[in-house]
């Protein structure tokens, strides 16, 4: 855009330079009016398409190939005997002999008292009133009796029992327990440890290095540069003459033919100065 901007600001200098001296020459020498027939120009601006070319840069890539060399580490493993102490636990057995307190139990005859509850029978007498109902005659003329209860008390013997409280003693078998020593053998066990050599083979790791030749190949950027054609619109100032009316001199000779500058040959120049 800034360079757009500086090409534009040069097209219009040059033509408002080409436009002055148009006009100048159309004056005269020191810009004074001519003596003959007056005439005077009018400025036509006509648009017109110039042809031009830039520069345009790029950036390009090539295949460039190399050998290289390059260190490769690799982990190995070398064998190494030794000798190494591993513990076994075992459990072991050892008798021996204790006394112990052994129950003996048995059963012996001991007194044991009771308390028993014993009937005992005895007779009472209570009185039973054993009457009955009698119907006597009713007097004449009279409604019919009611009947009248005619007691006869006898006396009856009824036994009755009840329990009376007795201790008894008797002999009762009762189990009873007593300690007894004894020898008694028994086995014990206890954990026991031993020492056993071994003869293992042992892997250790080393880093080793070798070296490998190989072929690279890489993009490598370059700048190539190349010719774009453009086109470019101006407007190119053209004076037109015009007849005087003013009657300032004799009758207005034939319009000249209009003049060519040189507006589009600096316009290239500064163009193609600029691009």
């Amino acid at each position: 855009m800034k360079r757009t901007g500086s090409l534009a600001a040069a097209v219009m200098l040059v033509l408002a330079a080409g436009g002055r001296a148009e006009a100048i020459s159309a004056l005269g020498c020191g810009g004074c009016a001519p003596c003959a027939p007056c005439v005077q120009y009018d400025v036509v601006y006509e648009t017109r398409e110039i042809q031009c070319s830039r520069t345009v840069y790029e950036t390009a890539y090539r295949a460039c190939t190399f050998n290289r060399c390059r260190n490769v580490y690799e982990t190995v493993y070398r064998e190494c005997p030794d000798v190494v102490c591993r513990t076994i636990y075992e459990t072991a057995e050892k008798p021996y002999t204790c006394t112990v307190m052994k129950a003996v139990y048995s059963t012996v005859q001991r007194p044991q008292c009771r308390v028993v509850c014993e009937p005992v029978t005895t007779w009472c007498t209570y009185c039973v009133d054993m009457g009955h109902w009698e119907k006597k005659a009713a007097p004449d003329g009279c409604c019919a009796p009611c009947p009248v209860w005619v007691p006869n008390v006898v006396q009856k013997k009824v036994p009755v029992t009840r329990y009376v409280p007795k201790t008894v003693t008797e002999m009762v078998s009762v189990p009873v327990c007593h300690l007894v020593p004894e020898q008694v053998t028994k086995v014990m066990r206890y954990p026991v440890c031993r020492v056993v050599k071994e003869n293992i083979v042992r892997k250790i790791p080393q880093i080793v290095c070798r070296v490998v030749n190989e072929t690279v190949t890489k993009q490598v950027p370059y700048t190539v540069c190349r010719q774009v054609p453009y086109t470019v619109r101006i407007c190119v100032p053209r004076c037109v003459p015009r007849p005087c009316n003013a009657g300032c001199g004799p009758a207005a000779a034939a319009p000249a033919p209009p003049q060519q500058t040189d507006v589009e040959t600096r316009i290239l120049k500064v163009i193609q100065g600029t691009a």
